[in-house]
Order: structure tokens, then sequence, then C-alpha cells
């Protein structure tokens, strides 16, 4: 499935159709995206154009009159938008229903409607460049995961700067959300292609276009979390951020605080065990399924979409880099679940010294190397070797679980687990690795006290 999305257009030459050439054929439509799609629908690849309607559009009373094929009812109606200020307000409220009146709506698969900036007939919009990035964001992300596609297209020929612009940056942030929940290699990456055709003239319309299709939009991702927790508390480690996005009201606090507080605060436990390379943890805690993080993030979509579209004049002013924040969040957290899942890595009641080298010391299979951690497995090894494999220590290996601490002479006896060697040694600290022998195989666990189990979160949230 390939989508295209193009900022509508609304002007005195509509419903000219302009020849545009493709691959040295010609295809005559009013827009490059429907001519992309008709290019692509004769090689048998469904495709859907999406049309991104900024709500000034309207707002233009010289095409209304210039346009002479739009009808006197389509008229009518939008003059009283201009002379009727009821009618503005019910068309601010919800411009959706008048957007379906323009001729494009009809020919396109889909439209939203976005913000405005500037003024236009004496009616001034309210809004700012990062708002229009993410309503449009907010659009393409939906829809992904309505219907997935393989490739977006981005139509840069049509609309103002600002909103092409924008449009070229929610391209840029939905690419980064992507490939944030898919580290592992993929057979058909998704791929977004900015395509646009050669400058027309108005007064040369009869001419040929070229349609240039090959520009595609390269973001590099980094293994980080972009907003590190506020408290060290493994049920809520983010009060103070979700605080920030709810902007003191209290009814949409509890409701962000149900819906994110324990996706974000396991997601960063899982992050920065991967991070301080801690693979055993993985076999301990409980991760959400994939399933519930995308409900999060569709939930979180209608919520602010419900928000963003109560007034088209003027937005309600979020935290869009905070909310930012989240979706990536949101994608990372999802990345690393589905990574453990295609490792068959899940909680257990013991995990044998033979899976970790498989998954996590193999050169060619190391779980680590998708996430660009590429010296944990060294690290991760050494470890491996001076806890376990020493003969010294590993004959002492009995059938029954013991702490690891009373195989190892010399070591502290205190009880309490302690941080920096707990990170220091790859979560292999010695007051609450249990380990056991069977035969010729070496099985590990962290010990099953909720105390210490809280406290091996509590390092990670810290760590």
């Amino acid at each position: 499935m390939n989508v295209f999305y193009q900022i509508g257009r609304f002007e005195a030459q509509l419903f000219n159709k302009i020849n545009f050439q493709i691959n040295g054929k010609v295809y005559q439509a009013t827009l490059s995206s429907f001519a992309l799609r008709e290019h692509f629908s004769e090689k048998g690849l469904p495709s859907k154009v999406i049309l991104i309607y900024p709500v000034s559009l309207f707002i233009n009373e010289s095409a209304i009159k210039e346009i002479s094929q739009l009808s006197e009812n389509i008229k009518k109606k939008l003059k009283k938008i201009l002379e009727d200020p009821g009618e503005r307000e019910n068309f601010l409220k919800n411009p959706f229903e008048y957007y379906k009146l323009h001729p494009h709506s009809k020919e396109a698969d889909a439209f939203t409607v976005i913000h405005s900036i500037g003024e236009y007939s004496g009616i001034r919009f309210y809004a700012n460049f990062e708002e229009l990035v993410f309503e449009i964001f907010l659009d393409i992300v939906e829809r992904y995961l309505n219907e997935p596609f393989r490739t977006l297209y981005l139509d840069i020929s049509s609309g103002l700067n600002i909103y092409v612009s924008a449009l070229i940056e929610a391209g840029r942030l939905f690419i980064t959300f992507y490939k944030l929940q898919n580290f592992l290699p993929e057979k058909e990456p998704l791929r977004v292609i900015l395509y646009f055709s050669d400058p027309i003239i108005q007064s040369q319309l009869d001419k040929t276009f070229e349609l240039h299709i090959h520009y595609e939009l390269e973001v590099k991702t980094f293994f980080s979390w972009p907003q590190l927790p506020d408290q060290i508390n493994p049920e809520n480690s983010y009060p103070e951020f979700i605080k920030t996005l709810a902007e003191e009201d209290r009814k949409t606090k509890k409701y962000l605080t149900e819906l994110l507080a324990p996706i974000l605060t396991n997601g960063y436990i899982f992050f920065s065990a991967l991070k301080n390379n801690t693979p055993l943890v993985f076999y301990t805690f409980p991760y959400h399924q994939e399933e519930e993080v995308i409900s999060a993030i569709k939930k979180l979509i209608v919520f602010l979409k419900n928000r963003l579209l109560k007034n088209f004049q003027k937005t309600p002013g979020l935290k869009m880099d905070a909310y930012r924040k989240v979706f990536l969040m949101l994608s990372l957290y999802l990345g690393i679940i589905k990574a453990l899942k295609i490792y068959e890595i899940f909680p257990k009641s013991e995990v044998s010294l033979s899976e970790l080298n498989s998954k996590f010391r193999d050169s060619q299979n190391t779980f680590f190397k998708h996430f660009g951690l590429i010296s944990h497995r060294a690290y991760f090894a050494q470890e491996l070797e001076n806890n376990f494999y020493k003969k010294e220590i590993n004959e002492k290996f009995t059938e029954k679980f013991k702490l690891l601490k009373e195989f190892i002479s010399g070591e502290n006896q205190d009880k309490d687990i302690k941080d920096r060697n707990f990170i220091a040694h790859c979560g292999f600290e010695r007051n609450c690795v249990e380990v056991r022998k069977e035969n010729q195989e070496i099985w590990l666990r962290y010990i099953n006290d909720p105390e210490k189990l809280k406290k091996i979160q509590v390092i990670l949230i810290k760590n």
C-alpha cells in the first residue's frame, strides 16, 4: 500500500487538468498526487491520496468568485462563512463538514483539516509551526496503525511554504517514530519519499510537467530515552512529566496517569536494563504486550485530536514538545518489546546459561547489535566468565538454588543489593542472583523476594 499526502489547493485554476509526466508517460490530473496514484494503479499497486486542508483555505473571497466551475450552492455556503458570524463560528468548530464540499475531496481517498497561521479576510488564525507538524503527524500515525502502508509519499508541489515545511517535518517525525519500533532488519522497511513536479507556471498550463519521485527522506535514530524519570518509583516514575502534559487539569492528569504512567515507567526500566547490559532482567519482569502499547498510542491520538479540534481559529496551546517525547518513548518501548518477542525472551522461573550465551554473547546473533550496543557483548561475556565459568566457582554449584555470594570467597556478606555492583557486573549482583547446576547446565534467576525485586527496578530507574 502506498499513501500520498498533499496540501490542498483552492484557487482560480482549481479544475484545470495538468499534464504530469512520470517515467515517460503523461497523466492528466488536477493534482500531482492524483496523477501519481493513477501511475501506481496501472502497476497494480494500491494507493491512497490524503489531502491536507489548512482551515483558512476557504477564507478566500477572490477564489470563490474566480472559480467558474464551482456550483452556486457551494459559493453561497462559502460566502456565508465570510459574511455571517454564526456560519463562521460553525465553520471554525467543524470545518470537516464544509471541506466535504471541496471538489478535490470527492476525488481523494480521504482528507484532514489542520489549523492555519496568519490573517485572512479579517480573520486571525493562531497556531505555531510545531502544532501544524504534530497535527499532520497524528493523522499519519493514526492511518498507519489502522491500515499499515509500506511507502509514504509526501507531495511538496502545492501549498504555502509553512504547510509544506510542516508536512516534511511530520514525515521526518513519523519515520523516526517508525524506526524506533523496528530495530531488527526488515525485508521491506517502510520508506518516506518526497516528490514534486517541475515548477507549474499558471500562464503555461498546457505544458507537460515532470514529476520527480525519487528523493527518500532519511533520519538517524539513536538508542536514547527522550525523557528521564522524575521520580524513583516503579509504579509511576513520571508524575511531574505527566502533570506538565495535563497542564494542571486534575481530570486530564488522572486520565493520562492511568494511560501512560505504567507504560512509560516499565518502558524506561526495560530501556535501562538494555542500556546497562543486564539481560537477566528481561527474564524476570513482565513487559507489556505490543497491543497494549499500540492501544495507548491510539487513545493518546484520540485525546489529542479532541483537544486540538475543539476550535480551529486558535489551538489550545498543548505542550507539543512533551507529547512528541511521549510518542517516541512509546515507540522505543514497542521496539524493545518486538525485539524481545522475536528473540523469544520472556519472563520465566529460571534461565539457562546456554540461552544467555546464545542470545547475548554469540557474536552473530547477539541481541545487543540491533540497538547499536556492540561493546555490550564482550563485557557481558567477561561477566559470565568471572561469575559462572571459573572452575573454583563453577565446581561449587549445587542442584538447589543458592545466592551467588555463597560460591564466591572473600565477598562481603552484607545482604543488601549494592547499586554500583549491580550495574558494574551486568546485573549479576551476588546478593540477588541465585544459581544452580543440573548435570552440566547452569541455571540463573533473581531471588523471589518482593523487596529485592523492587530494589532492582529502583536501581534501573536511577541509572
